[in-house]
């Protein structure tokens, strides 16, 4: 059954938001909650027996299968406890949970263990019942949700805590639906018992009768705005036919309908949907440009014109002289049966969707690219082949206007709740990949793709910080291409601003600074140089803000790195932050200076002078403070005098005489 979604208009941008901050542990959002919960069915002996789990061990384990409604469920319950917030737990899949690290008061958690592969290790059962104390304390409750095969292997170790979800009927569920929906949807007793409708759920899960309810409101307000409603029979065949994403209509129309004109039209007006008839007639020829059809030779007003062609592909042409599908989920089957049907073009349209919304105006560019973005999520996850989503986020990358939807694709995938866990297996792939710069070449990765998913890893690192750490580390390690570099080290800096990674993030860069392999260097070295450069309100370095010996050692052995290389405006900028702050902080000055001095030196225990280090740190401190002939001294001058001076008497092969020297630049 097709998975159809009504976006209303939210930017799959912003959806991704909203699920990072669900996995990171935000409390979960009153509107949300009541969003979800407007379609539940509750059942009152459901609802009584985990009320009852909760009272007495302030633990409830939901299981069954996926689709039953295990979640919303666990939201209902816990909305009934009238705690001050829900919220998720923060946890990495497989991952231990220490819930005595739960320690917000009134609060109910859920622990979402739905993902089939999840290993629950001997033990956690018995963890289970050892924190309901703690939660008593905290006046809070938790909720797991999980499969049923999942929960098995510990199932012993905590059996009165568990729930077996008994989910209601799938028409129940549809009845549900179609009875809460505003504005109500026309006749609703006959949706309720037609009897193809009755048969299409007999064996469906709730999420699957809910997804059917939501393809007969699509249906119903489809046409409704026609003015010209069809017979009921006809609007059920349409729901029917979408759940099953117009396979059988598809495939009998290609077969009547061979000629490439046709199918272009069709795919253009599919992946254009609701544009101007005139900008779906243009795209039709780049798009046949783009698959190597060779267009016939017409004069005058030979061959099929727009109101003929949008006949023939069963679409309307409204009287705004735009081109709609007024049947639920088609134009996203059309795109998705070219995609199955011709795996050889895919790569070559996905290029042409690119090109189309970086060209066309912004009402009909944006549009294309979210659309494109939610199907290609969805059809990568339901076959679980990434070969769509690789194209269009490489092509979309490569083109300036595109690259953050590149971005939000690769991150929708891999925040999805059931299949996620497929799309973050597959970004390693493409990490550990060599460099290239096409797509040819499955067995390696183009570098426009390592850059989006470097940029994809940093908003993923709110959620999943281990796993994204782990993929900037592999594309740092496979590549030679200094722009994936760039995107690594500011991948990096981003995950810094998350406190409880700061020891991981400055322990993975002081290891790459002293890599023999450049792009690791090269990497370190512009993370460090984005975190030099960043300060606190009060204008201290962000790196000093701490005193203890470890950021100290840090931000000493990052300096060392960063000179290595020539010098940049990067460097000039690190270097000219720090400065400014000796200059207004006292207290910082003698640190500052100490560590400007020892950073030309190889090591703590090689103290070699580095001439290099000295001309790339003395270059920076006369751009942060030129000479200025004739000027009188001020207390920039004398800072930078200092430091120059400092450096000089460390150089031990420099002649005496320059310990005493008068300064010169």
């Amino acid at each position: 059954m097709q998975n159809v979604r009504i976006n209303y208009g939210t930017a799959v941008a912003v959806q991704n938001i909203n699920e990072i901050q669900r996995l990171r542990g935000t409390p979960l959002p009153d509107d949300w909650i009541k969003a979800r919960l407007h379609p539940y069915l509750p059942d009152d002996q459901t609802t009584k027996a985990i009320a009852e789990l909760l009272d007495v061990h302030r633990i409830a384990v939901i299981h069954h299968t996926a689709g039953t409604g295990r979640y919303t469920t666990a939201l209902h319950a816990l909305t009934h406890e009238r705690v001050k917030n829900i919220r998720q737990v923060r946890r990495e899949p497989n991952e231990r949970v220490e819930l005595e690290g739960l320690k917000d008061e009134n609060t109910g958690w859920i622990l979402d263990l739905r993902d089939e592969e999840e290993i629950l290790r001997p033990g956690f059962g018995l963890h289970l019942r050892e924190a309901a104390d703690h939660l008593r304390t905290m006046r809070s409750y938790l909720v797991v949700v999980t499969h049923t095969n999942t929960w098995r292997p510990v199932a012993g170790e905590a059996t009165d805590l568990a729930h077996l979800l008994a989910p209601p009927t799938a028409l129940d569920v549809l009845h549900t639906h179609l009875e809460r929906h505003q504005p109500h949807v026309r006749d609703l007793d006959r949706w309720r018992t037609d009897e193809a409708i009755i048969k299409q759920l007999a064996s469906a899960t709730p999420a699957e009768a809910s997804r059917l309810a939501r393809i007969i409101i699509t249906a119903v307000s489809l046409d409704d705005s026609t003015g010209e409603p069809k017979p009921f029979k006809e609007l059920v065949e349409a729901v029917i036919q979408s759940a099953h994403n117009w396979r059988t209509v598809l495939r009998t129309w290609h077969s009547n309908h061979p000629n490439s004109a046709h199918r272009n039209y069709l795919l253009a007006a599919a992946a254009l949907d609701g544009a101007p008839a005139e900008a779906v007639y243009e795209a039709q020829t780049t798009l046949g440009e783009a698959l190597q059809d060779a267009p016939a030779t017409l004069c005058g007003q030979q061959g099929p014109g727009i109101i003929e062609l949008t006949h023939t592909i069963g679409a309307t042409l409204g009287d705004d002289d735009r081109i709609h599908f007024l049947k639920p989920g088609y134009a996203e089957a059309v795109v998705d049966y070219f995609w199955v049907d011709r795996p050889h073009h895919v790569a070559a349209f996905t290029r042409w969707t690119a090109e189309q919304a970086a060209s066309l105006p912004a009402d009909l560019g944006a549009p294309l690219a979210e659309r494109v973005t939610q199907w290609a999520t969805r059809y990568s996850l339901a076959k679980q082949s990434f070969t769509v989503l690789r194209a269009i986020a490489t092509h979309w990358a490569k083109t300036r206007h595109l690259r953050g939807q590149a971005t939000d694709l690769l991150v929708a995938a891999a925040v999805d709740p059931t299949a996620g866990k497929r799309a973050r297996t597959q970004y390693l792939a493409w990490a550990k990949a060599p460099d290239a710069d096409e797509l040819t070449n499955q067995a390696s990765t183009p570098t426009a793709l390592k850059q989006a998913l470097a940029a994809a890893l940093a908003q993923l690192g709110h959620a999943y910080p281990q796993i994204a750490l782990k993929r900037l580390a592999e594309l740092a390690a496979h590549t030679t291409h200094k722009a994936v570099t760039a995107a690594v080290g500011d991948a990096l800096t981003e995950l810094w601003d998350q406190p409880a990674h700061q020891d991981t993030i400055r322990a993975t860069l002081t290891t790459w600074f002293a890599s023999s392999q450049p792009h690791y260097t090269a990497a370190a070295r512009r993370a460090f140089l984005h975190l030099a450069d960043r300060t606190t309100t009060e204008g201290i370095p962000l790196l000093l803000a701490k005193t203890d010996s470890g950021s100290s050692s840090f931000a000493l052995t990052g300096w060392r790195c960063a000179l290595e290389d020539k010098g940049d405006t990067d460097l000039q900028h690190a270097v000219s932050t720090w400065l400014d702050s000796a200059l207004a902080n006292d207290r910082l000055r003698p640190a500052i200076l100490q560590t400007f001095t020892e950073a030309v030196f190889r090591s703590d225990a090689d103290r070699t002078y580095l001439a290099s280090r000295f001309l790339a740190l003395h270059h920076a401190t006369y751009g942060w403070e030129p000479v200025s002939p004739g000027a009188q001294p001020t207390a920039r001058t004398h800072l930078r005098d200092a430091l120059v001076i400092a450096l000089r008497e460390a150089d031990p092969t420099a002649p005496a005489t320059l310990h005493h020297a008068p300064n010169t630049p």
